[in-house]
């Protein structure tokens, strides 16, 4: 005989959909405001964001769906940026820095790719994960629908691109 008020009957109540977006904005607010402190009073601090973990409960269903597609896309992004970042280490990729004096390359210094890009990096990162979010569907909490596109052909596409576009500004 099941348990009335078991596992099943959780999941099947959907409170897993309701539950874990209020407890993650519930965690995610009161860690801000405890670490900016911006109420002194920690009571305080718990009532905001209860009322804002409230707000968080007419968009949970489609937020749950939304970060439950973007989780085999951010995990393939961070394996390839894992990968990336093991590849550049093994192979001990480097910035060269020189300059010209009369004609002559003068070393100036090594510095790894990554350190020396950081924020070039960070951008390619912040742009990638922002269009996992959007092919996941995640600009239909605003309202924006977009067209059901392949996604991962038009990604390989755009790497073409890059790589043509790479290719022939090296020529130069």
């Amino acid at each position: 005989m099941p348990v009335p008020y078991g596992f099943e009957s959780i999941t099947q109540n959907y409170y897993f959909v309701l539950l874990l977006p209020w407890l993650l904005t519930f965690a995610i607010v009161f860690g801000l405001l405890g670490h900016y402190k911006i109420p002194k009073n920690k009571s305080a601090r718990s009532i905001i964001s209860i009322v804002i973990a409230f707000f968080t409960m007419p968009f949970a269903g489609p937020l749950v769906k939304i970060i439950g597609r973007m989780g085999t896309g951010l995990v393939l992004f961070i394996m390839g940026i894992i990968f990336l970042l093991i590849l550049f280490e093994l192979t001990g990729t480097k910035h060269v820095e020189s300059s010209k004096k009369g004609g002559v390359d003068i070393y100036q210094g090594e510095q790894k790719i990554l350190e020396k890009y950081y924020k070039s990096f960070a951008l390619v990162v912040i742009i990638i994960a922002f269009l996992i979010f959007v092919g996941s569907g995640g600009m239909s909490i605003i309202g924006i629908t977009i067209p059901n596109l392949n996604y991962p052909v038009l990604f390989f596409l755009g790497i073409m691109v890059l790589v043509i576009f790479w290719m022939l500004a090296s020529e130069e």
